[in-house]
């Protein structure tokens, strides 16, 4: 999971029983975040037809370089004709992107009910390196995020350079960006640390 140190370190909230992968052999699959393929394999090993989409330029090349199809871009600029795909996969790529733009665009290239199976870090993932991490340097950063999420909140902006670099997500915010892009939420399970969701997983259907 892009974005996600070793399971060890989040004990009890990862999902393992969320099948990303699970769609039918033969259908068109797109995998926002390439990453070190693991899910483009599993696709291909179901049969699918699968396709990835990679910002770092050297994890593209490896994907290529593996025979998997990969093309560098950006999640919030996807280079796919509209109603491509049968089902996308994004595993926690959005937290780095442009929000809106990112899921407009993954909606736009799923067919009219295809499915889209998402995650994302929750308010929880930030609580919980604020205030239970020993590393100081996370705590910072579980800080600042939390900052810049506030500030992006109530103004719609990010805070400067470094600072403004990642948001949490929240529940409403996602589902605001949902109906905006015709995606119905199909189911939504998460795990909490304080109350809030520390992964948030999201099964999305693009309305006909």
């Amino acid at each position: 999971m892009t974005g996600v140190g070793p399971t060890c370190e989040w004990p009890g909230y990862i999902l393992e029983s969320f099948e990303f992968t699970d769609f039918p052999a033969g259908s068109r699959v797109l995998d926002v975040g390439f990453g070190d393929g693991d899910q483009m394999r599993a696709l291909r090993a179901r049969g699918c037809r699968a396709t990835g989409i990679e910002f770092d330029p050297s994890l593209a090349r490896g994907g290529r370089a593996a025979g998997l199809t990969v093309c560098r871009a950006s999640a919030d600029d996807l280079p796919f004709a509209t109603g491509t795909f049968d089902g996308v996969i994004c595993k926690v790529v959005i937290p780095y992107t442009d929000e809106a733009r990112a899921i407009a665009e993954i909606a736009r290239v799923l067919r009219p009910g295809g499915l889209a199976r998402v995650s994302f870090h929750g308010l929880g993932y930030k609580l919980r390196y604020v205030l239970a991490h020993p590393d100081w340097k996370r705590r910072v950063y579980g800080a600042r995020v939390i900052a810049n999420t506030a500030v992006y909140a109530l103004t719609g902006r990010r805070l400067p350079g470094f600072w403004g670099d990642t948001l949490y997500q929240s529940e409403r915010r996602l589902r605001r960006y949902y109906a905006d892009a015709g995606l119905d939420v199909v189911s939504s399970p998460a795990r909490g640390f304080l109350g809030a969701p520390v992964f948030i997983y999201h099964t999305l259907r693009k309305r006909p």
